[in-house]
């Protein structure tokens, strides 16, 4: 050991400049490239909840339910927000719906409920207690569920948002079991069919806000192989913004594919696949918030929705 202290002491130059432009080329770029390479895919940080339509639609009965618990002949109730419990629950859970179940959803709408008092009422031989109630605010809550700051930071950034279209059905007409119908182009990836943005006007995963998507995601593992959905030259491929690895093909009839957030790109500019080749590796590159294949269908460079190709 000390044998290499005494090596790298000699390379090191004498003056003040040389020793810092040394330290810059030899120790500091060293490290920012070992910390690109481990740091996994660029993945943009969420705005907006990541929760499906009929995850939304279990926390609209729930406050709805609980809400309606809350009236009788002596109070009008409360009305407990939707919104505010998905807020709540994208920070609790990390953003992962999945891990929430009805029962809890319910625990926490209930938080929000508060008995102030009760009215006495004499019916017959028997005084009744009917319950008042107060409407307790998300602050409260999150102090209950013991937040810290960051945590209530960003509940109150996902409520800045108007997230109410997620109330909206998508445009994703497709039912459990679905699977496409393969005519002029190939689905671009193998057993997977889960589709959790469809093409249109939606609320931007990251930025919040209504948006257009010019695609549809399908939800698949990291690292899953992406097909190419029919013959044709690949006229661009690699780096692309929000798109991050893309892939763009050229077909017949005006025709043209993508294919974006790729983890991995397995074909090169100007090369003539095959449908069905795989071309690259889903990923969560660029504006993603998590694994999944974004694929566009375009006609003349307009983007078309995917989905009427595989009916």
């Amino acid at each position: 050991m000390q044998v290499l202290g005494k090596v790298l002491i000699a390379f090191l130059p004498d003056d003040l400049g040389s020793a810092l432009k040394f330290a810059l080329l030899f120790i500091f770029i060293p490290i920012i490239f070992l910390t690109l390479i481990f740091a996994g895919p660029i993945t943009a940080y969420e705005k907006v909840p990541l929760v499906s339509y009929e995850q939304v639609q279990m926390y609209v009965t729930t406050a709805e339910k609980v809400s309606e618990s809350t009236k009788n002949s002596y109070s009008n109730g409360v009305e407990v927000d939707w919104k505010d419990l998905v807020a709540i629950d994208a920070v609790r859970f990390n953003q992962d719906f999945s891990k929430i179940s009805r029962d809890e959803i319910e625990e926490l709408a209930k938080m929000f409920i508060e008995i102030t008092g009760y009215a006495e009422v004499k019916e017959g031989d028997n005084v009744v207690k009917y319950p008042i109630y107060r409407l307790r605010s998300v602050d409260e809550v999150m102090n209950m569920l013991n937040f810290n700051k960051k945590q209530k930071d960003k509940v109150k950034e996902f409520l800045s948002i108007d997230f109410s279209e997620l109330l909206d059905l998508p445009d994703v007409t497709i039912s459990n079991g679905w699977k496409p119908v393969e005519n002029e182009l190939k689905w671009p990836i193998s057993g997977g069919y889960t589709i959790t943005s469809g093409f249109g006007a939606r609320i931007d995963p990251v930025y919040g806000g209504e948006s257009y998507h010019s695609g549809i995601d399908i939800a698949v593992p990291l690292g899953t192989p992406v097909k190419a959905a029919a013959d044709g030259e690949v006229v661009y491929a690699g780096w692309n913004d929000g798109y991050g690895l893309v892939i763009f093909i050229w077909h017949n009839n005006n025709l043209e594919t993508r294919y974006a957030h790729l983890s991995k790109i397995a074909v090169n500019k100007g090369q003539i696949v095959k449908a069905g080749d795989v071309i690259g590796y889903v990923g969560s590159t660029g504006k993603s918030t998590g694994p999944h294949l974004h694929f566009e269908v375009r006609i003349g460079g307009k983007a078309v929705n995917p989905l009427d190709f595989f009916k």
